[in-house]
């Protein structure tokens, strides 16, 4: 996703990506991304919760406004609080 994004970019196409991994954008080097807690299925929050999804989709608009400088990554302050399998993923205690 980073090229396209950075070849869309050049072209004068706003763009920003959500990641789930922030390890693994930093080695893509997107021109902007958003890091979000979140585990694997679940990047604008759970089911039904339009409150958080429509947060998270806002979030992307500002951030394509306000973010100039290439390659940054911001953490969004979002935490995934179900006490379920999907949170022992993402804090990587899962075996």
């Amino acid at each position: 996703m980073g090229l396209i994004q950075r070849v869309l970019d050049e072209a004068g196409l706003t763009t920003i990506s959500l990641t789930l991994v922030r390890e693994i954008t930093e080695m893509v080097k997107p021109s902007r991304a958003l890091y979000v807690q979140h585990p694997f299925g679940y990047t604008f929050g759970d089911l039904y919760d339009r409150e958080l999804q429509r947060h998270i989709l806002l979030d992307c608009f500002k951030a394509a406004e306000e973010v100039t400088e290439a390659g940054t990554i911001l953490k969004l302050p979002y935490q995934w609080t179900k006490d379920d399998l999907r949170e022992k993923q993402l804090l990587k205690l899962a075996h």
